[in-house]
Order: C-alpha cells, then sequence, then structure tokens
C-alpha cells in the first residue's frame, strides 16, 4: 500500500524534530562543557594569582627582615588585570630552630578563596660561618707559594687560636726573592715594623710560627674555605653576590662583587673604607696597584684553570695598602710588589657579621636570607 502524503509529512516532521533535539542537547551539552571549562580556567588564572602574591609576600618578608630581624608580620596587595589579592606574612622568630624564621604567607582573593605558602629561611654571612673570616691577612693557594717584591705583613693576632697570631697561611713552602717582614698590630707604624716577628730578605730567611706554610691542613678548595660554596657550586656564588661586574670601577659601594671579564682589576678604581669594605672576587683577570692604592676589605684572586695558562698576576705597586685579607688560588709566584697586607678587625668583622657590629648588622650588604631547602610549601 503506498504511503499516502500526509503520512510522509508525519515522518518526515517526526525525524525533523529528532534532529532539532539531538542538536539542542548537543548544543546544551557543549554550552555546558565550556562554561565549565571556563569556569576551571577562571580558577586557575584566580589561584596564580593567589599564588602569586603569596609567593610575593614571602619575597617581601625576607627583604624587611634584611633590614629589621625584629619584624613579625608584612603585607601587601597584588592587582592584576584578571584579579586582585591581599597578602598577610606572619614571621615567627627562632623557628624552627635558633636564628630561622618561619615565614607563612596567607593570599586572600577580592571575591573569596586564596592559598597559602610557607618556608622557612635563615640568616647566613657571605663569608663562610665556619670561618667567620680568613685566617691569615695573606693566603696562597696553588702549586707553589714563590713571593717577589717587598711586602709587610700584619697578623691576625687570632689566626691560630686565641692569641695565635697568622700572617700567613699556605700549603706550600715560602720561598722565592725579595723581602717580606710580620709583625703584630701594635709594632705596626703604618708603613713598616717596628718589632718584627719573621722576615725574609733575599736568600736570608727568618720565619716564626706566625708564618704557617706547607701545611697539610690548608684548604685544597679555597674558594669553599672562604665563602662556604666551592669551584662546582659558582652559580651559588653569584646567586650572594651584590653585583657581577665587569670593571672593578663598577665598585662603588659595599658589597660582594664578582669581576668577570676585566682585562686588569686597579684597586684604585674601588670605592671601599673601614664602614664600607668591599669583597671583591676577581676571576680571570690581572690585578694591580700604583701611587699608594688602598682597599679595604676581602681581594680575592680567583683563576678559574689555574693549571693551564695564562697565570693571573698580582702586582700591588708604590706602597698599596690592603686592610683586610689576600687570597689567592694560583701561587705566590704570581704575587708581587712592594706592599702592606694588613689583617683588620674591624673591617672583617664587617665582612662576616659579628654580633654588636653596627655595620654588619640590619641591612648588611654582607649578609643574606637562605632558604631552608626542603622548607618550602604551597599546598
Amino acid at each position: 500500500m503506498m504511503a499516502t502524503n500526509k503520512e510522509k509529512g508525519f515522518a518526515t516532521l517526526t525525524i525533523t524534530l529528532v534532529l532539532v533535539s539531538l542538536l539542542v542537547a548537543v548544543s546544551v551539552f557543549i554550552g555546558k562543557v565550556l562554561v565549565s571549562d571556563k569556569r576551571i580556567t577562571l580558577n586557575e588564572i584566580e589561584y596564580r594569582v593567589a599564588l602569586a602574591a603569596a609567593e610575593k609576600g614571602i619575597a617581601d618578608a625576607m627583604a624587611i627582615l634584611k633590614v629589621d630581624p625584629a619584624v613579625s608580620s608584612a603585607s601587601g596587595t597584588l592587582a592584576t588585570s584578571a584579579a586582585t589579592a591581599t597578602y598577610q606574612v606572619s614571621i615567627i622568630q627562632d623557628s624552627p630552630i635558633p636564628n630561622a624564621w618561619q615565614l607563612e604567607s596567607a593570599a586572600t582573593l577580592a571575591g573569596g578563596g586564596g592559598t597559602t605558602v610557607s618556608v622557612q629561611v635563615v640568616r647566613r654571612s657571605i663569608l663562610n660561618p665556619a670561618n667567620a673570616g680568613p685566617a691569615a691577612p695573606l693566603l696562597i693557594g696553588g702549586a707553589s707559594t714563590g713571593i717577589s717584591g717587598n711586602m709587610t705583613v700584619v697578623a691576625n693576632p687570632n689566626g691560630g687560636g686565641p692569641g695565635v697570631p697568622v700572617s700567613v697561611w699556605s700549603g706550600k713552602d715560602i720561598a722565592g726573592g725579595g723581602s717580606m717582614q710580620t709583625c703584630q698590630l701594635g709594632d705596626y707604624n703604618g708603613s713598616g715594623c717596628t718589632d718584627t716577628l719573621s722576615t725574609k730578605s733575599g736568600g736570608t730567611v727568618t720565619l716564626d710560627s706566625d708564618v704557617v706554610d706547607n701545611d697539610a691542613d690548608f684548604p685544597t678548595d679555597l674558594l669553599s674555605y672562604v665563602f662556604g660554596f666551592g669551584d662546582d657550586e659558582w652559580e651559588k656564588l653569584e646567586a650572594m653576590a651584590t653585583a657581577i661586574v665587569s670593571s672593578c670601577s663598577s665598585i662603588v659601594s659595599p658589597g660582594f662583587y664578582i669581576v668577570e671579564g676585566a682585562g686588569d682589576c686597579d684597586i684604585d678604581d674601588i670605592t671601599s673604607s673601614t664602614d664600607e669594605p668591599v669583597i671583591a672576587l676577581v676571576k680571570d683577570a690581572n690585578i694591580v696597584a700604583n701611587g699608594g692604592n688602598q682597599f679595604y676589605g676581602l681581594l680575592f684572586s680567583y683563576d678559574s684553570d689555574p693549571i693551564s695558562a695564562p697565570g693571573y698576576t698580582l702586582k700591588l705597586n708604590g706602597n698599596a695598602k690592603i686592610f683586610g685579607a689576600i687570597t689567592t688560588n694560583h701561587g705566590g709566584d704570581n704575587l708581587n710588589g712592594t706592599f702592606d697586607a694588613v689583617y683588620d678587625q674591624g673591617v672583617i668583622c664587617n665582612l662576616s657579621y659579628c654580633d654588636g657590629n653596627t655595620s654588619g648588622g640590619s641591612g648588611s650588604p654582607f649578609v643574606k636570607l637562605m632558604i631552608i631547602p626542603g622548607s618550602w610549601k604551597d599546598w
């Protein structure tokens, strides 16, 4: 029997309604998916803003702690085009250990919700806390320690322990031409020693116990001894640096500077004083001084490959004076000139953050706040 037009029309209408219903259902489903996806994306954006605000709170708290170790809280706002969040940081001193801080930064979004970041930090001096500064005003590493030129070295009065002076410390024998005299600070008149501990003049050598040479306990890695981070941890040294510069003329304020890419580092270009000393780690470059130049702080001549040429030199001429300490990891054969190396306890105290020393206290460029490994928590 042939279907009538009415029956054909009804079938067509039914199929059309079914298709339309399916399209509506699919559209509704896609709409819900898009709305859900948008909501998830918005939540993710808001979470990231909250997390960024909480992390900013940690950074701000660490900066404030650097200036004021007694601070107990910090707060602020982070505003973005996507969301705005406020943060409140609690700072608990001597937690979880003495001389450490527990920081907890809680961030809250303007529309509700938020997150928390917590971390533990400790205060650390740039110089290795285990040593609290070099044991002697002249530390000479490397394969040889032939010293030429004329020098006066004023001892660290407690370099070998309380009341045990140390002027020069080396893992090799002190040899070479030129002259050297060492003395206590009270016997130093600004141009020489009125009473000596040790002397060396040409082939005549009279070394007292203040010259500690051929020492089996001399550190094999002077970077690690001085800073607590060795040759294989250069990135950690860079992280502690006040700045990484290519010329010593860029050092115009107190701090820890790594000098890389310099042809010569002239210490006359460095601005320093007793109250505002400098740590200058001069990498793969010569160090020179002329005409009565003075430097206050720690001068470290570092050869990243001391075995291979070229050999970098320290030519400290013209009665230059170093108040603090000189360290070289590439041998005394390259150390020459006419200069004084004077161990200045006030300068070293500033560099090593001595307790009760105002220059080494709040805001000192020689103190860093460091995160205790494994303490960061943002979940």
